[in-house]
């Protein structure tokens, strides 16, 4: 089993080039990294009628990409803050038809370790796009740019793909943030903590999936966490659904968050907070024309970033 390490990035569909023009750039030095070869991926995910692998964390898909098949099961794994860490296997198979027999019972949560489900699992959603891939030399790691554009499609509609992914080779870990923070100056991108199979889930069950509730006893780093994580899921479903009415909660999180941050982190909050209270121009609607300037995503990343050394 690998352990994925990942921030993942939501960048407007306009600005999407621009974020491939920059790492295009940044890897153009062979010092500082190195452009892969692009692949477009097809992946099917398969589930039971009534969702019980989404329901109990796990995601199970066949990719086919040049020629190969590559069946692969991922865990939820734990929150980090904004980042995605969990467990992932994978195994390459002769053709488009899963191979239960690779899937043990060390890799799954007891609701799963009998059998019976496995007679009920089909294909429910597919998400399939072409990813653009860097290799980036940080002083202190090696990490994996992606860009992903394409779509998620299930009999219940559709849904865009279009984000940026860096993830953790090896090395150290705020290299990530750092990396990312970089590219956040240049290119207007926001933290997003939903993953492709959540997109395709949410096509059948549009809910907002929200941190659980705060205990009475919550210290105040956990305070911090649980806003910024509010922060963050608000923002993107106001995105998805392109909702300005959702700004009445970003702006509830991001007053609570100030409170509990250092004094500069919390200068930065203030500063989104005048530019989320102010009115739209002209017709434009305000998610838009936030999403398309860097604040929000280089205060994320850096909140994120001050949190997880937190730990």
């Amino acid at each position: 089993m690998a352990t994925e390490l990942e921030l993942k990035l939501m960048v407007h569909p306009t600005c999407f080039d621009q974020a491939v023009n920059y790492l295009n750039t940044l890897c153009s030095d062979s010092e500082q990294g190195e452009r892969q070869p692009t692949l477009q991926l097809m992946n099917a995910y398969y589930d039971t009628p009534e969702g019980l692998l989404m329901s109990s964390g796990i995601a199970l898909r066949i990719r086919s990409v040049n020629q190969k098949y590559i069946q692969t099961l991922k865990t939820r794994g734990v929150s980090r803050v904004g980042m995605h860490a969990r467990g992932e296997w994978e195994w390459e198979v002769p053709n488009d038809v899963l191979d239960f027999a690779l899937i043990t019972d060390q890799m799954l949560p007891s609701q799963l370790k009998q059998e019976q489900w496995q007679s009920a699992v089909d294909i429910v959603y597919r998400t399939d796009f072409e990813r653009q891939i860097w290799l980036i030399n940080s002083p202190n790691a090696v990490i994996e740019a992606v860009c992903d554009k394409g779509d998620v499609v299930s009999p219940y509609g559709k849904d865009d793909i279009c984000e940026i992914e860096f993830e953790l080779k090896q090395g150290l870990e705020k290299d990530l943030y750092e990396t990312a923070l970089l590219m956040a100056y240049q290119v207007p991108v926001q933290v997003c903590t939903v993953s492709k199979a959540q997109r395709g889930v949410r096509l059948k069950n549009p809910v907002i999936e929200l941190p659980e509730n705060l205990p009475v006893s919550a210290t105040q780093f956990e305070q911090s966490v649980y806003w910024y994580e509010i922060w963050l899921t608000y923002w993107e479903a106001m995105i998805h659904r392109q909702d300005d009415d959702l700004f009445e909660k970003v702006d509830q999180a991001l007053q609570s968050l100030k409170r509990l941050l250092s004094t500069e982190l919390a200068e930065e909050i203030q500063t989104l907070l005048t530019m989320v209270e102010q009115p739209p121009n002209d017709n434009t609607p305000k998610y838009q024309e936030l999403a398309m300037q860097t604040q929000m995503g280089v205060c994320m990343l850096k909140v994120g970033h001050w949190l997880n050394s937190q730990h």
